[in-house]
């Protein structure tokens, strides 16, 4: 097992968690420096006899016994490494070559090796020692409730924003008439879920970075977390698309920046996404109530996008949606708990980054029992959208990716443009006039007008027929297409707007009505021209 390793490791090159050394008589001073910023960051793998361009070279046999027993010894001495990390050299002959196999795991303290601080930079070891703002990320990053439990020094309640407690109330007071918060002062808020406490000597409130970071006023936030603020950005684009700089250019089409309290971002997203995203029928198994789909998925993706940020980083968190993907982007914290790289959602289960900000979104229902947002992601994201997928990279930024729609229809159906004219009037040759052909109706034809309203009683969501005296072979696969495409938007999302569906479609509303009137044996609209919605007939 630990050879196959080894020769897979040794072949993907040196990064965050991997390490060549060669070693061959003796242990170099990096090796340690390497250990020591292993432990600090996210742990990794040392091979030992293996040369920068991952050639396994091997290590004297003659020397290998002592080479071992060396780093063993190193990393029990206290007066080069404290506090003393514990792991095992493993032996390992490849070809009839010996080699060494540090694994070395993500340390739950902080390490220094010679009374120095070392940190992992992609492929480098980093001496932080003296650089004072990495050294507190450090520190702040192996202690996970750090931050959102310290005291923010001269912050008192008056530069919190009181709108926010009353908002929390009045959502309470809807969904929970006897909730005790409706009835205590901001102050017994504060205290009742540890965002204060009172300083025994000095009598006076103590306010925590939860607190601010939940209620505090733009002024105060401005003033005591300068760096704090969240981006939510719409791409008119998928996201393969964005990634294309000569296509896209523009790199966002709306955005808002907030630099509000936490539950006013969470306020605002959700605005955001009911804006952007649709909103898919769906009636659940038993009942007569529509449920929003929309609603029940993205609630716990912002939920935990703002929950599970690392506000001491002063990093920015973003939220992107693009036409087929939702993207989150935020600072976190290193944890031993969480493995890094890409993860699944099975194990991001049950695992509380910010447990004061949990509690609060708690109360207000915006988050449920620990480890609920994983099962309603994996609930609710089949139904929003059957092939989803669920992407997650965790590093220094936390990414999180779910696919939402699939744009292959999208993109085939504007592979070809038509102009309306050429639509409208497609001369049957080259020499009869426009005003000719409105007047001509040969032997067995139609009018034109009878034309319009011809679709077969037998017609299928695979196959939608039009009559062919109107239109040449070429024109009516172009209209058979859009209206496949008309069919398909509609199944996705019953309540899609006429001019939606001309913007994904590449034609303009008229184009769309015309089309709706040769369906409408199939496609009848249900409820008034704005806010009703579509339905397939059988």
């Amino acid at each position: 097992m630990r050879t196959n390793l080894f020769k897979k490791l040794s072949t993907v090159g040196e990064g965050l968690q991997v390490e060549y050394k060669t070693c061959s008589d003796k242990v170099s001073e990096s090796l340690y420096e390497t250990i020591c910023s292993f432990l600090n960051h996210s742990g990794g793998n040392i091979l030992v006899g293996v040369n920068d361009y991952g050639e396994i070279v091997g290590i004297n046999k003659n020397k290998i016994e002592t080479i071992k027993s060396n780093i063993i010894t190193t990393i029990k001495n206290q007066q080069l490494f404290l506090p003393c990390p514990y792991f095992t050299p493993q032996v390992i002959e490849i070809n009839e070559k010996v080699v060494l196999l540090l694994e070395i795991p993500c340390g739950q303290y902080v390490y220094r090796y010679k009374g120095r601080y070392w940190d992992r930079n992609g492929d480098a070891d980093i001496d932080i020692t003296d650089q004072p703002e990495l050294l507190l990320s450090l520190f702040e990053r192996k202690n996970p409730h750090l931050f959102e439990e310290r005291i923010v020094k001269n912050l008192t309640i008056n530069e919190l924003d009181r709108a926010t407690f009353q908002f929390c109330r009045n959502i309470l007071a809807a969904k929970k008439t006897n909730h005790p918060w409706i009835h205590l002062s901001d102050e017994e808020i504060l205290i009742k879920t540890r965002l204060a406490k009172i300083d025994k000597n000095r009598k006076e409130l103590q306010l925590k970075y939860a607190a601010l970071v939940l209620f505090g006023s733009e002024y105060a936030i401005e003033e005591y977390m300068p760096r704090y603020r969240f981006e939510a950005l719409f791409h008119m684009c998928t996201y393969e698309q964005y990634r294309d700089n000569k296509q896209f250019p523009n790199r966002y089409d709306d955005r808002i920046t907030m630099r509000c309290n936490l539950i006013r971002v969470y306020n605002h997203l959700t605005s955001f996404t009911e804006r952007y995203l649709p909103n898919k029928f769906y009636l659940p198994p038993g009942s007569t109530q529509r449920e929003d789909l929309r609603w029940d998925l993205f609630r716990e993706i912002i939920a935990n996008f703002c929950v599970h940020a690392d506000y001491s980083s002063g990093y920015a968190c973003f939220y992107h949606i693009f036409k087929d993907r939702v993207i989150t982007k935020n600072p976190t914290r290193l944890l031993p708990e969480i493995p890094e790289g890409k993860l699944t959602l099975q194990q991001l289960n049950n695992y509380t980054k910010n447990p004061l900000l949990v509690r609060v979104f708690h109360e207000l229902s915006w988050v449920e029992d620990m480890g609920s947002g994983t099962r309603n992601i994996l609930r609710y994201a089949p139904l929003y959208y059957q092939d989803y997928k669920v992407e997650i990279n965790s590093s220094a930024q936390f990414l999180f990716s779910i696919t939402y729609m699939n744009t292959n229809l999208e993109n085939a159906i504007r592979n070809e443009d038509m102009s309306e004219e050429m639509e409208e009037n497609v001369p049957k040759n080259g020499e009869m006039s426009q005003e000719t052909q409105k007047n001509v109706i040969r032997d067995g034809e139609m009018s034109q007008e009878t034309q319009k309203n011809v679709i077969r009683n037998e017609i299928s969501e695979e196959e939608l027929i039009v009559d062919l005296t109107e239109l040449s072979k070429t024109n009516l696969q172009k209209r058979h297409r859009r209206q496949q495409g008309i069919f398909n938007l509609i199944k996705q999302n019953p309540y899609i707007t006429i001019d939606k569906m001309a913007e994904y479609l590449n034609v303009n509303a008229r184009t769309i009505h015309r089309d709706m009137e040769e369906l409408k044996n199939l496609i009848e609209h249900i409820g008034p021209t704005k806010g009703g919605y579509w339905k397939i007939k059988d």
